[in-house]
């Protein structure tokens, strides 16, 4: 993986620590890694980080498009692009109808 994308995914990571405490203050951090109960719970595709490897590369994409470069299904792909959205990733996409 490349280096630049172990940034990202570790800089979203802490985005959504810093999140997680903000919508609920009360919340513990876990022993495993200081993350909060909802951030540990998040659970994003395992071909999240070969997605943003992709959407990287283009200044447009289609969830198809997706779907074709990572030889998956486009409900899934439209699914990690909503991931990437809520990650804070602006990607500019169209799902397919």
């Amino acid at each position: 993986m490349d280096n630049a994308v172990q940034v990202i995914l570790k800089k979203l990571e802490d985005i959504d620590q810093r999140l997680s405490r903000l919508e609920n203050p009360n919340l513990t951090e876990t022993i495993s890694g200081g993350l909060s109960e909802k951030t540990k719970n998040t659970k994003r595709d395992p071909l999240f980080p070969k997605a943003l490897e992709i959407i990287n590369k283009y200044d447009e994409i289609s969830s198809n498009d997706l779907a074709k470069e990572l030889k998956i299904d486009v409900k899934r792909a439209e699914e990690i692009m909503d991931q990437l959205e809520a990650a804070g990733i602006g990607v500019c996409y169209t799902k397919e109808v």
